[in-house]
């Protein structure tokens, strides 16, 4: 027997986790009880969800796509060497940064991967390959976290733990998130502070467990977030509830949020929303006055045009009273992926390298040219965000496209789009465990290793870098990423990427970014619980509560009040920000957000369709959908739409019928689950099935600051039969399940 310790592959909690394993393969899961992350507790996903590993589904050798024997796109997979499937990318990355130039390659790299994995990849690509055209999921879930939080306190980062729930928060604002589905373990922390009588408000159009349990319950419209936090502010100021030391010393712009949130009284937001004005005064004194409070946000905050601008705001009423800055309070928003802050980081974005600074800024590039020995200088052009990736193949500029670890034909929106994006390609590559949806598509599959067959570090929502040993041997050929992406460059001609073990990558992380990463050393994370970075010595304890000295991470230390407003047409946004610019007097440089609904309802699309979570799964399933228990136990429905019993009532719905839902962009066929947790006109969907896929059915629609999408849309519904359901599924199962790429082209088909 062998017993090794593990960080949960799932959510961005970071849970320990000690794999017992025999003969290669995994015998026994149970939690880390020193790890004060999870004190050994786990979620059903971390307890169940690892049937994948041994799944026989694993990739085991490389794939390449031939007709009689030789490459060809028309062609089918068969197995080959991994000298033949490396020569191959590496010719056909070569012949497209020669003919059309290095951005001509794009990389859409991994929160799944280790830092070590995610700090190589964008490596390679800004020394080998010669742009910065990497990024990954957090452009697809919390990039407006990171803007908005950059913007307003100087790093888009979590400011405190979750344990700090327990013991020092007296007051919790949960805005756009689910924990109890989407975050467990943390979900618990949140939970043991309402035990010992902390209050709890709760921001969401969906009726969830713990607004079922809060304080205060405040069931807004979709997209309303910025009116209703304006609400609390406007109260806060007016009944001058806020900290004035706190506002004077340690802020900019008081002034200008005053002005901008004038118009949003309670009673005025009332009106716009059918909130009751009592409801917003009794959540804006509770925050106020039960002092630590904590705001914790989810994709529900994000996921908006006005993603940033939502952030923002909610930083804003952090600020003004004084809720940063000390144990049990500061905002924690809830990451997806276990290590999604760590690619972050590492630079895994388009505009930033691994030390959180601009790729366009000549004193960075020089140090990153001296630091990995360049022999080309690196692009200062900030590269392509991954919503713009099928756009950008359609008009030519995206000729290569390398994906690590990410299912992209499932998890990006407008389905139909990424599709046919896809189809244009000259050459497409992806590195997976799985044959996925995504690899099917593909002109060449790397094998990859799952978390327990791969040595590295993660770093959870908190902050938090943690090292993950490596329990099992790889399946077949497979190789773990790293390994993968060192062939690549080594074929390239690249001298500097012969590491013998991610340890040693990991030191040049350390050397990357010394003021965060210095003291983390190997030494210090083995058998421990984790780090918190900021940790710039080896004699240094890490940092798990930011800004207690009320510094930020801005240019003079104070942090920004940002005025946002909301307009009714999202049309007018770029207008709407030239005239409060104009009405505020603000400086040329000074942030300020506008935010509006995206896709409205109409007599055509009359419902408005909101994406989920369902605590049984995660993200688009690859690895719950292969776990027995939570496939065929928890999760036997599968796909289903949540409509309220009126909307039921009117089309004649009962529970389980078949439905067939379409929007401006696709259809998908599935179940009806009739519930009051969710509001009349409203369809709730999660997006773990390829069989109801709802991003068929989401809108291209993004947030202006960070491209990061609404995942949203109007739609509409017909009841069908079961036999027009299973005739839907036949054409569904080709689309997804097959390595043709079929996609209807839906745009202004009305």
């Amino acid at each position: 027997m062998k017993e090794t310790n593990v960080i949960c592959p799932y959510c961005g909690t970071g849970c320990g986790i000690k794999l017992t394993s025999h003969d290669n393969k995994i015998v026994k899961i149970e939690g880390v009880k020193a790890n004060p992350v999870n004190e050994g507790h786990l979620c059903l996903k971390g307890l169940y969800g690892w049937d994948y590993v041994e799944s026989k589904d694993r990739l085991t050798k490389p794939l390449i796509r031939k007709k009689d024997g030789v490459f060809s796109k028309e062609g089918t997979f068969e197995e080959s060497s991994w000298d033949e499937a490396l020569s191959l990318v590496v010719s056909k990355m070569k012949e497209a940064k020669e003919t059309y130039g290095p951005d001509s390659i794009v990389g859409n790299f991994s929160a799944r991967c280790t830092l070590e994995e995610n700090y190589l990849a964008q490596k390679f690509m800004r020394a080998i390959i010669g742009t910065n055209n990497v990024d990954h999921c957090a452009r697809v879930c919390h990039a407006p976290t990171v803007a908005g939080l950059a913007k307003t306190i100087g790093n888009g980062t979590a400011t405190n733990s979750f344990t700090e729930f327990e013991e020092h928060t007296n007051c919790i604002m949960m805005i756009g998130s689910n924990p109890e589905n989407a975050h467990p373990i943390a979900a618990m922390y949140i939970q043991r502070a309402i035990n010992r009588g902390a209050k709890l408000i709760v921001i969401d159009p969906i009726r969830t467990e713990f607004a079922q349990k809060a304080d205060v319950f405040i069931q807004l419209p979709p997209e309303y977030n910025i009116p209703i936090i304006n609400a609390l502010i406007n109260h806060i100021i007016a009944k001058d509830l806020y900290d004035k030391e706190f506002v004077e010393k340690y802020t900019h712009g008081f002034e200008y949020l005053k002005e901008a949130v004038k118009e949003y009284t309670p009673q005025k937001v009332s009106e716009m929303t059918g909130v009751d004005a009592k409801l917003l005064i009794k959540a804006a004194e509770l925050y106020a006055t039960v002092s630590p409070a904590a705001i914790t946000h989810g994709m529900g905050v994000t996921h908006f045009n006005h993603g940033v601008g939502n952030v923002c705001d909610i930083s804003n009423i952090m600020l003004i009273t004084g809720n940063i800055g000390k144990l049990g309070a500061g905002d924690l928003p809830l990451r997806g992926q276990q290590n999604v802050q760590g690619a972050c980081d590492m630079g895994v974005l388009p505009n930033i390298f691994p030390n959180l600074k601009l790729v366009s800024s000549a004193e960075n590039k020089a140090f990153f040219e001296k630091l990995w020995d360049c022999k080309q200088p690196l692009s200062t052009e900030i590269g392509i965000h991954k919503t713009e990736v099928p756009d950008a193949i359609m008009d030519g500029r995206i000729k290569v496209f390398y994906t690590i670890g990410e299912n992209p034909v499932m998890s990006e929106p407008n389905t139909n789009h990424f599709l046919k994006g896809i189809s244009k390609l000259d050459f497409y590559v992806v590195q997976d465990i799985f044959m996925t949806e995504t690899a099917l598509k593909a002109d060449v599959v790397f094998p990859a290793v799952s978390v327990g067959e791969k040595q590295g570090c993660y770093l959870n929502a908190e902050r938090r870098v943690q090292l993950n040993d490596k329990t099992l041997d790889p399946k077949g050929e497979a190789k773990q990423d790293w390994e993968i992406i060192c062939e690549l460059a080594k074929r390239f001609g690249a001298t500097d990427f012969d590491y013998e073990k991610p340890e040693d990558i990991w030191n040049e992380v350390r050397r990357a970014d010394p003021v965060r990463f210095g003291g983390i050393s190997y030494a210090r994370l083995q058998g421990k619980e984790g780090i918190a970075w900021p940790c710039p010595s080896e004699d240094h304890p890490g940092t798990p509560s930011l800004y207690m000295d009320k510094k930020f991470f801005t240019k003079d230390t104070k942090a920004n009040l940002v005025p946002v407003i909301f307009i009714d047409n999202k049309d007018n946004m770029v207008d709407a920000e030239d005239e409060l610019r104009k009405k505020l007097n603000l400086p040329e440089n000074y942030p300020c957000m506008i935010g509006s609904v995206d896709e409205k309802v109409d007599e055509i699309y009359p419902i408005s369709l909101l994406t989920t979570r369902k605590v049984y799964q995660y993200t688009v399933g690859t690895m719950t959908r292969r776990s027995k228990v939570i496939e065929y136990g928890g999760d036997s429905h599968g796909p289903s739409a949540e409509i309220h019993p009126d909307l039921a009532k009117r089309y004649n719905l009962k529970n389980h019928d078949f439905i067939k839902v379409e929007s401006r962009y696709g259809y998908i066929a599935l179940l009806v689950e009739i519930t009051e947790v969710v509001p009349d006109n409203i369809m709730q969907m999660a997006f773990h099935y390829w069989e109801g896929l709802c991003n068929e059915l989401t809108s291209g629609g993004w947030d202006y600051t960070t491209k990061t999408p609404t995942y949203k849309a109007a739609v509409r519904m017909e009841k069908i039969t079961q036999e027009e359901y299973s005739t839907i599924m036949s054409l569904k199962k080709m689309k997804f399940k097959t390595s043709k790429i079929i996609y209807d082209d839906y745009h202004h088909h009305e």
